[in-house]
């Protein structure tokens, strides 16, 4: 497992430019294998400061994921109207519940 979390601000007047780009991504990831989860979060106390948590199953999940044309036209459109705070990658332990929306 291959998880991490990533946190960017939205550049000033940004923030809708920056929703629409990551909701597309969103979208794309979820005909994708290997991730069971991928989830995109705002900080309630600072809306332009944006959280994402993904995890993979596999390094080749995530090299795939990074490898879609999607991926490849998101992330420079992110980096005009986002600054990435940071980037942590994180080691999955213990047993998971992931249990989708709705469910």
């Amino acid at each position: 497992m291959h998880a991490f979390l990533t946190h960017m601000r939205a550049k000033p007047g940004k923030r809708d430019e920056v929703i629409r780009l990551t909701t597309e991504m969103l979208e794309q990831t979820q005909t994708e294998d290997g991730i069971p989860i991928y989830v995109f979060s705002t900080a309630k106390d600072s809306p332009d400061d944006f959280y994402f948590y993904d995890l993979y199953e596999s390094e080749e999940a995530r090299t795939a994921h990074e490898a879609t044309e999607k991926f490849k036209e998101t992330m420079p459109a992110l980096m005009q109207v986002a600054d990435f705070v940071g980037v942590t990658a994180l080691e999955p332990y213990g047993p998971m519940k992931i249990t989708p929306p709705g469910s």
